[in-house]
């Protein structure tokens, strides 16, 4: 984690605006604007909007919102300008994706959009990347699972544009046929009786329609029966420089299959006590886990082309029983970083929020 500067950029500048992307639609937008209050309460004399999709006036450059008032912290609704810097917190299609980068270019943060899939894509192709991937395979039909399964025994059916748990299965076998876990809507696991190979196509064919989905081998990250691993969060700076803002950890309730609903701790502190590390094996796979969230967000960027802003993300790691290294997501939609405060890891979400704030206002105002 690294420490914030005192002087806060934009408390000598009252120029421009930063907008705040949250939505498709004025109705949703509205829902999430008290979630922003935190961000919008870490810029300093600048003025904050946050819109949505069905604000833009393309042609006018105008988007309507909502404008913060720190006195007040309350939000306005309000028409201005295409702000000259904006910070993106949703999944855009490739023509919003093509719009914001011709009217914003690398203003824009986070203004690629990507899945499960391309990252895998991307990265694997080097070999330095690669050693940090579990096998991913893209599902083109239900018996890709009979044949990945046949060969590893296990894998994790995911969504591609999935996130926070939603949609994963695993697949097993063993001498007695296949089974099948899966998260219900109440986050709780369930499993499938022992069933054959027509059983799990059935199963997939059904439970999979009109999405597309990767097979991902299942790598060990239980400790006492319970799923752990660990977010990184990585925020650019006034000087658009990477920070290590902090690692986080989540533990999983007993047996499931994801870790989203269980307790989030401090990283390190999850190294020594739930995983039992030394402490130079701590601080060695938390290093690791620095340098290689880094390089990773890098080369992400470099993939996304010369307008690409990947600058606020959550990278989640996974450990092995042979303290082995894996990369398992990219957060970049949104981040969701308030997870720290689940944590008690107050400092590690004011440090992101106010790094971010000083990057949008550095891109708003300029040198």
């Amino acid at each position: 984690m690294t420490s914030h500067k005192t002087t806060r950029l934009g408390e000598e500048t009252n120029k421009g605006t930063i907008g705040i992307l949250v939505a498709p639609s004025h109705k949703t937008l509205k829902k999430k604007l008290n979630r922003l209050n935190d961000l919008a309460a870490s810029f300093m004399s600048i003025k904050v909007m946050a819109f949505s999709l069905q604000g833009v006036k393309k042609q006018d450059m105008l988007i309507s919102g909502y404008v913060y008032s720190r006195s007040e912290r309350k939000w306005t609704w309000s028409t201005s300008p295409m702000p000259r810097a904006v910070i993106n917190r949703m999944t855009l299609k490739h023509q919003w994706q093509n719009y914001f980068k011709r009217t914003l270019g690398s203003n824009m943060i986070n203004n690629m959009t990507f899945n499960k899939w391309e990252m895998y894509e991307w990265l694997s192709v080097s070999p330095y990347f690669n050693q940090f991937l579990p096998l991913t395979w893209l599902m083109r039909e239900p018996t890709d699972i009979i044949h990945f399964v046949t060969r590893y025994k296990q894998c994790y059916i995911k969504p591609v544009n999935g996130s926070y748990g939603k949609g994963i299965f695993k697949v097993a076998r063993d001498e007695k046929g296949y089974k099948i876990e899966d998260m219900n809507t109440h986050n709780m696991k369930k499993a499938t009786s022992y069933i054959n190979e027509q059983g799990v196509i059935a199963y997939v064919t059904q439970h999979c329609k009109n999405k597309t989905f990767i097979l991902q081998h299942v790598i060990d990250l239980y400790v006492a029966d319970r799923p752990v691993d660990f977010r990184l969060i990585l925020v650019k700076d006034a000087s658009s420089q990477w920070r290590d803002v902090g690692l986080l950890a989540r533990k999983g309730r007993r047996h499931e299959i994801v870790s989203h609903t269980g307790i989030v701790k401090n990283g390190y502190s999850a190294l020594r006590n739930i995983m039992t590390l030394t402490r130079h094996e701590a601080m060695k796979l938390n290093q690791q886990m620095s340098e290689v969230g880094l390089a990773v967000a890098k080369e992400m960027e470099t993939f996304g082309g010369p307008e690409c802003n990947l600058g606020n993300l959550g990278i989640d790691f996974g450990i092995d029983k042979d303290q082995r290294l894996f990369v398992i997501e990219i957060n970049h939609r949104n981040p969701r970083h308030r997870m720290a405060l689940d944590a008690g890891e107050w400092a590690i979400y004011k440090e992101a929020n106010a790094l971010l704030a000083d990057y949008a206002t550095r891109l708003a105002v300029g040198d």
